[in-house]
């Protein structure tokens, strides 16, 4: 009686285990690739003991069959997959500000490590994209992130029950779409910069066509760039961290 009691207890917290394990590899900030491995194996272990208190009750009981057990655990780890990956969906909007930003202002040959994308990226984009995780951790937005692992049990419960997959790529169309609207929305004060710009170089070319505007236009394009980021870089991330903060709490609560 005693070992059964101790088998679901442990079956219990391996469940816990592995959905916030594999969330915790995926969602922005904690799950970026610069922190690593052990810190976030111990972080798993930690917050499923804590979070295995809270919804001790509504866990299923551990099946008998090797291949339910097997079905149940990969329906776990795929709903934390998923929730981390809609946390990285949001997060996927400055990266697309600030492609934009490098290329309207002349940097995108300027490429840097983004520990974010796990790949080369502009340097304007891995900048604003230490902004917005240094932001999260700053403003606690990070504990939002937990609290949705936490309760994703109330929105995906623990079980042998089916997953809405319309259900869920229709959320993920949806934060697609909003990601990539509100990156082009942060970066339009430069879209329009590039407009205005090409355009008077245009005109100052036919009136001086003599003029070596490739000499003249970039290092004036990227002066007036950079000046333009210093004066709005505060409004543009403080717009991203509300709508990153609005967007996860409509996601799951």
């Amino acid at each position: 009686m005693l070992s059964d009691i101790i088998s679901q207890e442990i079956f219990s917290y391996l469940l816990i285990m592995t959905r916030l394990g594999a969330c915790l590899m995926f969602i922005p900030a904690i799950g970026d690739k610069t922190i690593p491995a052990r810190v976030r194996v111990t972080l798993a272990i930690a917050l499923s003991f804590v979070v295995y208190l809270v919804v001790h009750d509504q866990l299923p009981a551990m099946p008998i069959e090797t291949i339910k057990l097997t079905l149940l655990l990969m329906r776990e780890a795929l709903i934390g997959i998923t929730i981390g990956l809609f946390a990285r969906l949001l997060m996927s909007a400055v990266h697309t500000t600030g492609t934009v930003l490098a290329f309207t202002t002349g940097l995108a040959a300027a490429q840097s490590f983004d520990p974010t994308q796990g790949s080369q990226s502009a340097t304007l984009s891995t900048f604003l994209t230490l902004i917005a995780v240094t932001l999260i951790f700053v403003t606690d937005i990070h504990h939002q992130l937990i609290w949705a692992m936490v309760n994703s049990y109330s929105v995906f419960p623990a079980g042998f029950g089916s997953l809405d997959f319309p259900g869920l790529a229709g959320i993920v169309t949806n934060i697609v779409a909003n990601s990539f609207a509100l990156g082009v929305q942060l970066a339009s004060p430069f879209i329009v910069f590039s407009l205005i710009f090409y355009i008077c170089m245009g005109v100052l070319v036919r009136m001086m066509p003599m003029l070596p505007v490739f000499f003249v236009a970039m290092p004036l394009k990227v002066a007036l760039g950079l000046w333009i980021f210093s004066m709005v870089v505060t409004s543009m991330m403080k717009w991203f961290i509300v709508s990153f903060e609005d967007n996860l709490s409509s996601l799951l609560g």
